[in-house]
């Protein structure tokens, strides 16, 4: 028996291991903190930040209803059992409003505003977020 003969399964065991710590490790984000997904129990969340100038949303008169992205904090998409919408919107000035919606569009380029960066989340009615006021 030759030394790489030897050496195959202990290889192949290293292998295995590593492939097993790779999951763990995409859940990891930039800084090393654990991905807050992990530790919900919602299977509907998802957290993301979209880079975007105008939130246009239907209200259930049927009214468009154009928000500067600008103005947004941290957006919340919250689907019921029944699968309706709400919207929660936490503005920069520490606003906040909780909308029923039909729709809506996220208008990412506009030639009268530059795109930023809002924080999105997307859960069930269960996790409506409901923010700190101060």
């Amino acid at each position: 028996m030759n030394v790489s003969t030897k050496l195959q399964p202990k290889l192949l065991l290293g292998c295995v291991a590593i492939a097993a710590l790779l999951p763990l490790l995409a859940m990891q984000d930039p800084q090393g903190a654990q991905s807050t997904q992990i530790s919900k129990s919602d299977p509907f969340h998802q957290e993301s930040t979209w880079s975007f100038t105008v939130l246009q949303y239907t209200n259930p008169r049927g009214d468009v209803v154009e928000v500067p992205a600008r103005n947004i904090a941290k957006l919340w998409i919250l689907k019921d059992e029944d699968g309706d919408l709400r919207m929660e919107i936490l503005y920069q000035n520490r606003d906040y409003s909780s909308l029923a919606i039909r729709d809506f569009s996220v208008i990412r380029s506009s030639a009268a505003a530059v795109a930023v960066d809002v924080p999105i989340v997307r859960a069930t009615i269960a996790a409506m977020a409901f923010p700190e006021m101060k």
